[in-house]
């Protein structure tokens, strides 16, 4: 388990696979053509279970398979690879400003930046960044620990379909609301470590942790789990994170320039690290150094 999370770690530095290859895109193909604006909630369920059970179910028949033990950690590290995305998520932050900036900035959020100023642009990148933090990053990671791969595809998956029809609009409200609530729930725990690790990140980096702290307990955000990440960005970057028409988080500072945004990205590097090391730690503890044997250290105590 240890290798095989090792290994997807490494090969996430060379990008992301083709997308006719990647699950994400199959569960987000099926959904796109099974969504009826204005069904109910029972059609939610059936969206639901109609897109992400069979690429779910595909991926751990093959890793069931009986075949060479280096074709298993290939299929194994690919698998769990394609549950997060670092690299990408970094580069597009990273050039959210500039010639093409909102370009950028635009594959991270849902909202239309075409006529939003350079703050907004920004102020939308870093609520993205620490937000896919969760979203694509930890928690996937921290599924991956307790269920292994299976939990690690469920979570993106599942993730995904929030991304499809979660929204609460009249035409999907309900629809939307069971892939809404699995989000919810399967993101809860790693929303609050996150959060955790932040504060101690920005502890190490003298950030004004006071602040996040205090943002997070009067925050307006109405999702139970982004309400955690982005006010506390705002407040240990001493930044303005607003959203029209929805949100404004730390509304006593200004919203944040391109100086802002190299301190968010230290500031995400910093809460990786120590989320990496921390889940490396225990990853080891439970399975020890094994790629695909059976698990051993404290699993075999129970």
């Amino acid at each position: 388990m240890l290798g095989v999370l090792i290994l997807a770690l490494l090969i996430d530095l060379l990008g992301e696979p083709p997308i006719f290859l990647h699950p994400v895109v199959w569960t987000g193909k099926i959904s796109e053509r099974l969504i009826k604006p204005f069904k109910g909630r029972a059609y939610g369920v059936f969206i639901w279970t109609a897109s992400v059970l069979p690429v779910l179910l595909l991926f751990t028949l093959l890793l069931s398979l009986n075949i060479l033990y280096l074709a298993k950690i290939i299929i194994a590290v690919y698998s769990l690879k394609i549950s997060f995305s670092i690299s990408m998520l970094y580069r597009l932050v990273k050039n959210s400003v500039g010639e093409n900036g909102k370009e950028n900035a635009q594959q991270l959020v849902r909202r239309d930046l075409k006529k939003e100023d350079q703050g907004h642009v920004i102020s939308a990148a870093i609520e993205s960044l620490f937000e896919s933090t969760v979203d694509g990053i930890t928690s996937p990671i921290f599924w991956f620990i307790i269920l292994g791969i299976p939990g690690a595809l469920l979570q993106r998956l599942a993730n995904t379909m929030d991304s499809m029809v979660g929204y609460k609009t009249p035409e999907l409200e309900k629809e939307g609301w069971f892939s809404a609530k699995v989000d919810t729930v399967i993101n809860y725990v790693p929303a609050r470590l996150t959060f955790l690790f932040m504060i101690l990140a920005g502890y190490l980096l003298n950030m004004n942790v006071r602040k996040c702290v205090e943002n997070v307990r009067k925050t307006a955000i109405e999702s139970m789990n982004a309400r955690y990440p982005i006010p506390c960005s705002a407040g240990l970057l001493d930044v303005k994170l607003e959203k029209r028409g929805f949100y404004s988080e730390n509304d006593s500072a200004t919203l944040p320039d391109e100086g802002k945004l190299k301190d968010a990205l230290m500031l995400f590097r910093v809460t990786l690290f120590i989320f990496m090391t921390f889940a490396l730690a225990v990853d080891y503890c439970l399975y020890g150094l094994s790629l695909l044997g059976y698990p051993y250290g404290i699993l075999e105590l129970i």
